[in-house]
């Protein structure tokens, strides 16, 4: 669906958007960390300069390549951040859940975007044009600094990415990837549902290296699968 087909729906959106936000005390926002320490006034300002917009699974938010200026905060759901070479192949950069956003770079310039991002389930976003955030900013300048270092940080932990690729060999990319996907819950270290196929593409290797590194390691006691998803039982080897 694209964006220019869902406007005459953009004042319900807003609408139900708003009274979400208002119903549940900003809590919505509490874990997004771009935002997550403005005062209410301005808090309240910028929501009403976002559009919410629901996508189902499979839907391409943002193409390599394409000139679009956007910020898109997940609300619900899971998308994943993709590049694709000439050749085609595919490889992914991250997974985003809820609380995150992607699209950031846009606010600042004009360049074209640097990588695609999918939905891999129903997902809803909000959606920051700009225009709007230069709005917000030329209000709010005090603003500006805080949420310059929070984009820092991103860009950081995308050379992080880069450089695992370039020195760590294809088991410390993908322990690299499952301690990273991994969330803390009831005293375990649980990844989301990912498929072989898709750690490879993270870790830019092939699907068959994957299964048999994931296999030792499941042999050995180090995780378990459940479901697709991949619990890690005990501390990783440091090598394969």
């Amino acid at each position: 669906m694209r964006f220019e087909r869902i406007n005459i729906t953009a004042e319900w959106y807003l609408c139900h958007t708003w009274h979400m936000i208002r119903r549940g005390g900003n809590t919505v926002f509490a874990d997004i960390p771009l935002f997550q320490n403005l005062p209410a006034e301005q808090f309240e300002h910028l929501l009403k300069l976002t559009l919410e917009i629901r996508h189902e699974r499979n839907s391409v938010i943002i193409n390599q390549g394409e000139y679009s200026n956007s910020l898109y905060i997940v609300l619900e759901g899971r998308l994943k951040v993709y590049v694709t070479d000439e050749e085609g192949r595919q490889t992914i950069l991250s997974f985003l859940n809820k609380g995150d956003f992607f699209g950031e770079l846009s606010l600042l310039d004009n360049e074209p975007r640097s990588a695609s991002v999918m939905t891999v389930a129903k997902t809803r976003l909000l959606r920051l044009t700009q225009d709007a955030f230069h709005h917000f900013v030329e209000t709010h300048p005090d603003t500006l600094l805080p949420m310059l270092r929070i984009l820092a940080s991103r860009l950081r932990a995308l050379d992080d990415t880069i450089r695992s690729l370039s020195t760590l060999d294809v088991y410390g990319r993908v322990a690299r990837v499952l301690l990273r996907e991994a969330e803390e819950r009831e005293k375990n270290q649980i990844t989301p549902r990912l498929t072989h196929q898709e750690i490879a593409e993270m870790v830019g290797s092939s699907r068959e290296m994957v299964s048999r590194i994931l296999g030792d390691l499941r042999k050995g006691g180090y995780i378990r699968v459940e479901n697709k998803q991949i619990y890690i039982e005990r501390k990783l080897p440091t090598r394969w």
